[in-house]
């Protein structure tokens, strides 16, 4: 494999240059990460390494394609040359160095895995964040390890490798996992659930409603049933409103209280990453969404319900919102120690899943929670969010951007959602 070991940058490149980001884009044949760029290439190397540990660490490169020199073919980036290539790098190739006869260089660690028997110890970071060791056989099938593991969580996990999703038909040997390696275990697919939509008007009318989603996420439930399009991110109601707050559904004729629908995160087209910076609270994602100390409350789950009414009511949930909210939600909350909240303003939820609804309403209300279990020994983490569950929860009004008075104008033509998520990060 040939190395690169002088740089030619032409005169169009460097006045293209104006910002150099701070990240870099790292992909190797199991998918991509997003990494810190580092000027060190020891660092960059050990940062590679975090993304894909399936490569030993004493073997691991990285090559490219994106500079003159290259001639559109990728090319190893030898040390003393990564400090005058790495501004011009949007992409580095993460892969395994190989000798002049193209053989894979030879590792230490797989001398190391090779002399012991089959059978190795590793790590497992549960969705609880409690790690645990567990022995398994390095030929054993990740789809195997994980239904012994689903027996023990209720529940089947996805199975991370450093940023890699193990894929359930290979074996841990085929990630070159050993001894001391860290498996982390995922509670399935982040789901947004039971976001349902209320349609009141002052008189009957017939109203379109068209939900449209960002590729992140896909629709797996909805009701009434209609035709789905754009690959599971666009459908269509069209239904009558009565003054009662029924809906009929115009195509199936079905009467309704509301519209529901529920997405799932496209983790394999937008795979996890944890190099990935938080979130800013003005955007969502449902793929890299987060609750941090700053913008959250944390509670005791023994007082998650009271805060959550007092909450939901402040933003304009009438009664059976607020009751429904609650009872759906609360299962999943039950299962931790304390829980950490956090409401989505409603511009950025707009953004990720577009409401568009004609006639146009007088209101629109869209609530949306983010929570997620928390540790009694991980609370020192979280010192300003359990002071922020001390404070009056008209907070949250401005945070979400609702106007609880007109949302509860029965002149009004007026539309209210509901809907949740439950973090695992």
């Amino acid at each position: 494999m040939s190395c690169l070991s002088m740089l030619h940058v032409n005169r169009k490149a460097r006045n293209q240059l104006k910002e150099i980001p701070p990240c870099i884009e790292l992909k190797c044949e199991h998918g991509l990460a997003i990494s810190s760029r580092q000027r060190s290439y020891k660092v960059m190397l050990d940062k590679a390494y975090e993304c894909f540990p399936c490569f030993p660490r004493d073997v691991i490169t990285l090559r490219t394609n994106q500079l003159d020199t290259c001639d559109s073919r990728y090319v190893d980036i030898t040390p003393e040359i990564w400090d005058r290539v790495i501004d011009w790098l949007k992409t580095a190739e993460v892969t395994r160095r190989t000798l002049p006869d193209g053989q894979p260089a030879p590792s230490q660690v797989d001398r190391r895995d090779s002399s012991t028997n089959d059978k190795i110890t590793i790590k497992v970071v549960l969705p609880s964040g409690k790690i645990q060791k567990t022995e398994i056989l390095r030929d054993m099938q990740v789809d195997k390890f994980v239904a012994d593991v689903s027996q023990t969580l209720g529940e089947r996990p996805l199975a991370q490798f450093g940023w890699i999703m193990l894929q359930g038909d290979r074996s841990f040997r085929s990630y070159n996992i050993g001894n001391g390696d860290t498996i982390t275990l995922i509670p399935g697919i982040s789901r947004t659930k039971k976001p349902i939509i209320y349609l009141y008007s002052p008189s009957d009318i017939d109203v379109s409603v068209k939900l449209s989603l960002i590729p992140e996420w896909s629709l797996s439930a909805i009701y009434p049933v209609v035709t789905i399009e754009d690959h599971g991110q666009r459908l269509e109601w069209n239904v009558r409103t009565h003054q009662d707050g029924s809906l009929t559904e115009h195509n199936s004729g079905l009467d309704v209280s509301y519209l529901f629908w529920e997405a799932e995160a496209n983790l394999e087209a937008f795979p996890l990453s944890p190099t990935s910076n938080p979130q800013p609270v003005d955007t969502f994602n449902p793929i890299s969404s987060s609750l941090e100390d700053m913008d959250s409350v944390v509670i005791p789950v023994g007082k998650v319900a009271v805060y959550l009414d007092k909450s939901l009511k402040a933003l304009g949930l009438h009664t059976e919102a607020r009751t429904s909210f609650i009872t759906y939600w609360l299962p999943s909350i039950l299962k931790h120690e304390y829980i950490a909240l956090r409401f989505i303003p409603q511009a950025a939820y707009e953004r990720a899943a577009s409401l568009s609804i004609f006639p146009q309403p007088d209101v629109v209300t869209r609530v949306s929670m983010l929570f997620k279990g928390i540790l009694k020994e991980h609370l020192a983490n979280w010192v300003n969010a359990q002071k922020q569950a001390e404070r009056d929860v008209d907070w949250w009004v401005d945070v979400v951007g609702v106007d609880p008075v007109r949302a509860g104008d029965v002149t009004l033509f007026r539309v209210l959602e509901w809907g949740g998520t439950e973090v695992f990060n």
